[in-house]
């Protein structure tokens, strides 16, 4: 059985589906729909779609159904058992796939209000956004500290050697793996594990690390430094033509915020609306259809792997203005590290917090793979991505939505839309995240992102120097840390004893 596109609107009364039936001969006699409290069903082979209400309905006389052959659309209209209810969420076509008990709206009034943001017009109801932007939470960004399990003993050869004894997982909730291995056999460049299937997390991250202080070229980002301070015209980068580009994203929720503002209180709404094309409804549509049960780590971790992947994305956006290319995947995915190392951590001894661990993580690796490599650059892309959280989960979900049709159709790097984007897209739809916790998100990463600092960003690269020894002469690599305000230092003076 087919699912068919559908689009669903309300009014007090009513709920009105269409239901599209291309390609087929219409049969009146061999349409069945039943209405069952919350549940609906349609069938008209090859198309079968059951949909679950948050609220109840009912079929009395008063429900319709006619077909029409224009649109090759059949047009429904059943009653709502309560006048004047409002149901949220019905461009979230994923949502109301869900099977039985999930996402809904009875189960969940004891946690938080639903976002109640879309009715016929497409408007947002503004008191129960309000509601909902009342219940962000205050989220502890500091990491928890476990004592490490003792892996277990066992025989190798006539020694015994240190294993691991459970598998090693990753992606969203740690549930997969034996995914990502195979993927590199074929050519994946984004990974950087040199054992992805076999690398507990801890590992992931100190390997992250060490690589990462070998990859970052100081003397590429202090030419590009100097390109962006001393522009002349046969450069081959132009950053201040980058940072000045507006992001048309963030000028369309900067706009709808401002006319906000030109009204009164009580004609204010409280989030952005966004209407979802036929396309983007229908990549909804293929989302996974199950339940999401997470701890408060993993919680975490999901708002963190949100906001690298906007950092990354928007990266991409800014620096092909607008558009994305061929290499688009590969940049989003090497500076996204829950991509690139499948580290969700970030960090191993919790001495930093999680969100200024992605702050940093994020700029490090944006400062070693990009074209373009600027601090400035990615203090612009930081502010993007706060914008477009304080626009609310519906932009955030559109542009998670752009981002998936990127590795979606990869040849090799569709691996991290099944580990990871299927189930971020439909979690994030879902009632587990709300609009007072992304707005909550969208200020805290605002404040941690102007606490780093250039002296913040560091590297640690080998210091070659010579001592002299008994034996004489012997080379002796140091390990120094070199910040982004020590290699502009250089590169200044450098510029300036030309």
């Amino acid at each position: 059985m087919l699912t068919p596109y559908f689009t669903i609107n309300q009014d007090d009364v009513f709920i009105y589906i269409d239901v599209k039936i291309s390609h087929i001969r219409f049969s009146a006699p061999n349409i069945e729909m039943t209405v069952d409290n919350d549940l609906f069903r349609f069938s008209l082979p090859p198309y079968y779609l059951r949909l679950r209400f948050p609220y109840p309905c009912i079929d009395d006389e008063r429900s319709h159904a006619e077909f029409d052959s224009k649109s090759e659309c059949v047009k429904i209209k059943i009653p709502k058992e309560k006048k004047g209810q409002f149901f949220p969420d019905l461009d979230l076509t994923a949502k109301l796939l869900a099977r039985t008990n999930e996402n809904k709206v009875d189960d969940q009034k004891e946690k938080k209000p639903l976002i109640e943001e879309l009715d016929v017009d497409n408007q947002v109801r503004n008191d129960q956004a309000e509601k909902d932007l009342q219940e962000g939470e205050d989220f502890n960004w500091e990491i928890k500290q476990e004592v490490p399990s003792n892996p277990t003993l066992e025989p190798h050869g006539n020694d015994e050697s240190l294993k691991i004894s459970s598998s090693v997982k990753y992606g969203f909730n740690n549930q997969y793996d034996g995914i990502i291995g195979v993927s590199v056999s074929n050519g994946n460049d984004i990974n950087g594990l040199g054992d992805p299937e076999a690398t507990p997390e801890n590992d992931r991250i100190i390997e992250r690390l060490i690589k990462e202080n070998i990859q970052f070229d100081p003397e590429i980002y202090a030419a590009d430094y100097m390109m962006e301070k001393h522009p002349t015209s046969d450069d081959d980068k132009n950053f201040k033509q980058l940072i000045e580009w507006t992001n048309p994203t963030v000028q369309k929720f900067l706009k709808w915020y401002k006319s906000q503002q030109l009204l009164s209180e009580n004609d204010r709404v409280a989030v952005m609306p966004i209407e979802f094309s036929k396309e983007e409804q229908e990549k909804m549509m293929q989302l996974p259809r199950k339940s999401y049960l997470l701890d408060d780590r993993y919680k975490l971790e999901v708002l963190i792997t949100i906001v690298c992947l906007l950092f990354a994305y928007n990266l991409d956006i800014r620096e092909n203005e607008g558009e994305h290319n061929v290499e688009s995947a590969w940049t989003i995915g090497k500076i996204t590290p829950q991509f690139s190392f499948l580290d969700s951590k970030l960090t191993v001894d919790g001495s930093d917090n999680l969100l200024r661990s992605a702050v940093i993580t994020c700029v490090r690796r944006a400062l070693t793979y990009p074209l373009h490599r600027s601090f400035a650059l990615c203090e612009k892309v930081w502010s993007d991505v706060y914008y477009i959280l304080r626009g609310g989960k519906r932009l955030v979900l559109q542009l998670l939505l752009d981002l998936k049709e990127l590795f979606r159709f990869h040849d090799i790097y569709y691996v991290y839309d099944k580990i990871w984007l299927e189930d971020l897209c439909a979690y994030l739809i879902s009632d587990n995240v709300t609009e007072g916790q992304l707005r909550k998100l969208a200020h805290d990463l605002k404040i941690t992102n102007n606490s780093v600092s250039k002296s913040d960003i560091t590297f640690e690269k080998a210091d070659e120097d010579v001592e002299m020894s008994d034996n004489g002469p012997e080379e002796q690599d140091e390990m120094v840390a070199l910040s982004l305000d020590d290699i502009e230092k250089m590169a200044e003076a450098v510029y300036d004893s030309v």
